[in-house]
């Protein structure tokens, strides 16, 4: 058995919302066909088994990389990750939410990002069972092992 996870980055960016009073990430596809096949991947997660780490870079970015415990997963080890977004606007609104709560997380779709009005929630609100924010350097410690991973495979 494999504990590898397919990571998927081709999406548009985050969303961020406030509903069922719980912040929302919405992960936002330019794709609706990509976004429904994640999303049905997504609505089988374990509520228990959910993870999101938020990466503080040193250069004023940060990345966010969602997935499912790999070790208990019944279907594809599919994981969720963006990186180069700045840590200001949204995300500054969003920290101290997320700090105070776990968020929920939501595949989305919009035809148009630039217009709110086009967007569409393609998966169920899923709660994230571990939430966290770190810096670049907690990386190197093993509970972090999946998003060092995925975050040094990205870099260029």
């Amino acid at each position: 058995m494999t504990f590898d996870i397919l990571w998927n980055n081709n999406f548009y960016g985050i969303s961020w919302a406030y509903e069922k009073d719980r912040l929302v990430v919405s992960m936002v596809f330019e794709d609706k066909n990509e976004a429904i096949d994640l999303a049905k991947e997504v609505d089988m997660w374990s509520d228990k088994f959910t993870r999101l780490t938020i990466i503080e870079k040193n250069n004023g970015e940060y990345a966010i990389c969602c997935y499912q415990d790999p070790q208990i997963s019944k279907s594809k080890n599919v994981g969720l990750y963006r990186t180069g977004m700045r840590q200001a606007g949204g995300y500054e609104q969003a920290k101290p939410m997320i700090e105070e709560k776990s968020p929920l997380l939501q595949i989305a779709y919009a035809s148009d990002v630039r217009d709110m009005n086009t967007y569409e929630q393609i998966s169920r609100l899923v709660p994230l069972r571990k939430c966290r924010i770190i810096s670049e350097k907690e990386l190197k410690k093993q509970e972090f092992f999946y998003e060092k991973n995925v975050d040094t495979s990205n870099q260029l």
